[in-house]
């Protein structure tokens, strides 16, 4: 129903989530999360999987590398995490979830990052459910973070609890230390999502620059306008609307709401 966004930002939620992994200890190579196997070849060849990863460069032979490591040593949530990694590197997804999910249940709520690259590359593959739960466990296991609330309310739109995903959006938006453009992208959804129009409208003013080509970013706009429009008898703001609603490309992927507010458009 919400597809267009919702892969828009999961597009930018990756982008984030990356960039700001990339700058992390862990990502460096510099620790695991489970006990490193005492095995000389395995004290080898690991640091060259994650060197490979770094340079995004032969991630075939990493592949290959991070499930030498398993076959050595089951337990190594680390070379799951990262073999799952270097799948979703080469865009397989599926095959990513599965490595990513051993390696977080062998962590035992451990590492946020196994947490984080689970929820987000399940939402790719359509697993919601499972998405959720994990988003819900970063909230649990690492509250300081705004990671979790921000994905309970980005599943919400698959889910439809658009209210309790607007909650967390509201505690997302408090934890992130600066303004974050895709929170306030969703809350400006979310918020058209639960009527409450006119709080919406200052949201999607904010973020319009980078959105203002999505079509479920238009529909809940031009709906939170048009409601706004005819509660105060406004007919420049009920036009405005109307614009907003001409520049959809796909009006069948829209929120019910939006169709029925302009099924005689």
């Amino acid at each position: 129903m919400k597809k267009n966004l919702v892969i828009i930002l999961i597009f930018y939620s990756f982008l984030n989530l990356y960039s700001q992994q990339n700058q992390t200890d862990y990502f460096s190579g510099n620790r695991t999360y489970c006990k490193k196997p005492d095995n000389e070849r395995v004290k080898k060849i690991f640091p060259l999987g994650i060197k490979c990863i770094q340079q995004n460069q032969y991630l075939g032979s990493a592949v290959e590398i991070f499930t030498e490591v398993i076959k050595i040593d089951s337990t190594f949530c680390d070379a799951y995490f990262w073999a799952g990694y270097t799948l979703r590197l080469s865009g397989m997804n599926k095959e990513a979830v599965a490595l990513y999910y051993v390696a977080d249940s062998l962590a035992q709520n451990k590492s946020i990052e196994f947490k984080q690259n689970l929820a987000t590359t399940s939402m790719l593959i359509g697993n919601f459910n499972l998405s959720r739960k994990k988003y819900t466990e970063i909230t649990k296991y690492f509250p300081e973070s705004p990671e979790g609330f921000y994905g309970i309310g980005l599943t919400s739109l698959f889910i439809e609890d658009y209210l309790n995903g607007l909650d967390n959006i509201n505690i997302a938006e408090k934890k992130y230390s600066s303004e974050n453009k895709d929170c306030q992208s969703l809350k400006a959804v979310l918020l058209t999502l639960n009527e409450k129009y006119l709080e919406s409208i200052p949201y999607f003013e904010k973020v319009e620059n980078k959105f203002k080509k999505d079509d479920t970013f238009n529909g809940c706009y031009a709906l939170s306008l048009k409601q706004i429009g005819i509660k105060n008898s406004d007919e420049k703001m009920i036009k405005k609307a109307k614009k907003y609603y001409e520049k959809i490309t796909n009006k069948s992927g829209l929120p019910e709401k939006v169709k029925f507010a302009f099924k005689d458009t």
